[in-house]
């Protein structure tokens, strides 16, 4: 319990010092805020105006997909405000032998690089989501009690997302100069806007237990407007202390690939 206590602090020293660097520059924090509102109605019009000449996506209306986007809009603040920095930076940090440093902290290494950086400019993707939640919520008559499902869902979906790409990043400990492997997650993730069911075996099979994108949004959707029981959020929950549990182990055994600067 003491130690947890250690890292909550040490990560709230963190948070604080990475608003001081966001505020350090104001305007390039103003632009990557407009950039998010772009991509957020681009996306939401996307869809909207899809559904304007198709009644459905595999049973899914605009009104229903309204609530898997907007628990995918809260996971993209968390994706690309907290992990996107720190992924993109350990490619970095392993070709130029700057992990070194990171080791030899008094702290846990997989929690020192990725935490070290935080981006606010996604924000407004947590504005957008909260929107659509509220909307589907409303039109489809869901009980704001079911809302209890959306931050075990964001929780989940997030833990699963980093354990996945920080071990597609520590890929580098083999490679040495595969900088463009953050970014190969980072839009993978863009699967899970849509249904499962209109992919066909076995891409559906992957995307459901290998690698789960398809439960990230739409799983606690479905929990939300009923159509399966609530049991299922078991389901991801789950899948974080396992996917959490390999990319520790991961980590630890990509550790003794590194060829630190002084070796």
């Amino acid at each position: 319990m003491k130690t947890l206590f250690r890292y909550i602090l040490l990560y709230k020293k963190v948070f604080i010092q990475a608003v001081m660097q966001n505020l350090a520059y104001p305007q390039n924090f103003v632009v990557w805020m407009l950039v998010d509102i772009t991509w957020a109605v681009v996306n939401i019009g996307f869809f909207r105006i899809l559904l304007f000449n198709i009644p459905e996506i595999s049973g899914w209306n605009f009104d229903q997909l309204a609530i898997p986007l907007g628990i995918l809009y809260l996971l993209n603040t968390v994706i690309w405000g907290f992990f996107y920095g720190n992924m993109n930076a350990i490619p970095e940090y392993i070709n130029k032998g700057e992990l070194d440093l990171l080791l030899t902290k008094p702290v846990n290494s997989q929690f020192i690089v990725s935490t070290r950086q935080i981006g606010l400019g996604s924000l407004p993707s947590s504005a957008a989501g909260i929107y659509l939640l509220w909307y589907g919520f409303q039109v489809n008559h869901v009980p704001w009690r079911m809302a209890i499902i959306i931050p075990l869902a964001i929780f989940a979906a997030g833990v699963i997302s980093y354990s996945l790409w920080l071990m597609t990043v520590t890929l580098s400990f083999w490679t040495n100069r595969l900088y463009n492997v953050p970014e190969l997650f980072a839009h993978a993730v863009d699967i899970a806007r849509y249904p499962v069911a209109i992919f066909r075996q076995p891409a559906r099979f992957i995307l459901t237990f290998i690698l789960p994108f398809a439960i990230l949004g739409f799983l606690p959707a479905e929990i939300i407007l009923g159509r399966i029981s609530p049991v299922w959020i078991l389901w991801p929950l789950g899948l974080t202390i396992l996917f959490l549990f390999l990319s520790s182990k991961f980590w630890q055994f990509s550790l003794k690939r590194y060829q630190s600067a002084s070796s």
